[in-house]
């Protein structure tokens, strides 16, 4: 059999096929290198911080140290009658100090009243003091004294800012506890009706006195 002979034309053809693809599969190569690079070209770049024109440093303050002890204000007291420190302020004073720090209920020191005749006590005494900055009006105080039953209450005109009134109230038969060592204890009730507005309404104070003494 005879071959068919190649023709130029047929040459020609191809070699013009084949750089079709080749230039089909540069581009393609080209772009696939261009993906692959992609990512690095779209990342941001690195930017460095602006440094500001003036530092800022946060200082804190060290050595700082108590002045003293606090101390009372001085002067002249403001506001209304409506302040604290304008309204009357009612307490209840022994009428002996106990520089000795003897116990509470001897005689000669705290409440109770020394008996001249010797023995136990028969009387407490005490002063009403009135602390604040106006008068206190009229009020009622009671004693009381558990062991020997209620005692009577008591009316007091008003007491003017920083004055007092000195009291001598008798202490009750039967107030003692039996023995040697008998315990009187009483308690003192200032304003029971509440009459008088006063900066601490602390109007209840405890003792008691002990037998035999003197």
């Amino acid at each position: 059999m005879r071959k068919s002979p190649v023709t130029l034309t047929a040459l020609a053809a191809f070699a013009a096929n084949l750089a079709i693809v080749l230039v089909a599969f540069d581009g393609a190569a080209q772009e696939a290198t261009q993906l692959r690079r992609l990512p690095t070209q779209l990342a941001p770049a690195a930017v460095e911080p602006v440094k500001p024109s003036r530092p800022q440093q946060l200082q804190m303050k060290t050595g700082i140290r108590p002045t003293g002890p606090a101390k009372f204000a001085t002067g002249a007291a403001g506001g209304g009658p409506d302040t604290p420190s304008q309204l009357a302020n009612l307490i209840v004073v022994p009428y002996y100090d106990n520089d000795d720090g003897l116990p509470e209920g001897f005689p000669t020191h705290s409440y109770c009243l020394k008996n001249p005749a010797g023995g136990t006590p028969t009387n407490i005494r005490f002063y009403i003091r009135n602390l604040g900055g106006s008068a206190s009006g009229g009020f009622q105080w009671t004693p009381s004294f558990p062991n020997a039953g209620a005692a009577p209450a008591h009316v007091l005109p008003s007491i003017p800012s920083n004055g007092q009134v000195l009291i001598t109230q008798p202490i009750p038969n039967g107030c003692y506890t039996p023995g040697f060592s008998g315990v009187c204890e009483f308690s003192i009730h200032l304003d029971d009706h509440d009459e008088v507005e006063e900066s601490s309404e602390f109007n209840t104070y405890e003792s008691h006195c002990v037998s035999p003494a003197g």
